[in-house]
């Protein structure tokens, strides 16, 4: 499977998992502190929630902040023009093409192109050692 480059989908799944956590080990904490039959059990549930809630959505702009300062090969939206004017004509297709459709195949790309099995393995390794795709060995 080939793709660009991806972490906003990690970022948010690590973000929803903190809030998670931090809802039940708040609801945990808050329990032991002032038992379960408090009449203050409602306003705990919600103050948990909201502090899940604060703490996953300061996680994920902290890590979007972080992100925005990129890696050196990496592939933006922003700077994906400038890199396709450096690349072959069969090289820019190939990033329109993977672009378009995340996570396509190297066959599926042989048959939407009409290169030769041998020229899109070798685009793509090209496109590999410039770290502009990600390649994601499948089956054997």
């Amino acid at each position: 499977m080939i793709r660009l480059p991806a972490t906003e989908n990690e970022r948010l799944l690590s973000s929803v998992i903190l809030v998670f956590i931090a809802y039940f080990g708040l609801n945990s904490v808050f329990f032991a502190f002032f038992g379960e039959d408090s009449a203050q059990v409602p306003y705990l549930i919600t103050l948990s929630f909201l502090g899940g809630m604060i703490l996953g959505v300061s996680f994920f702009l902290w890590t979007r902040a972080a992100a925005d300062g990129t890696p050196p090969g990496s592939v933006t939206s922003r700077n994906i023009e400038i890199l396709k004017k450096a690349l072959s004509d069969d090289e820019s297709g190939l990033i329109d093409l993977i672009r378009g459709s995340e996570g396509v195949t190297q066959d599926s790309i042989r048959f939407k192109t009409g290169f030769s099995k041998s020229k899109v393995s070798a685009l793509l390794s090209e496109l590999e050692k410039k770290d502009i795709i990600l390649r994601e060995r499948l089956g054997r």
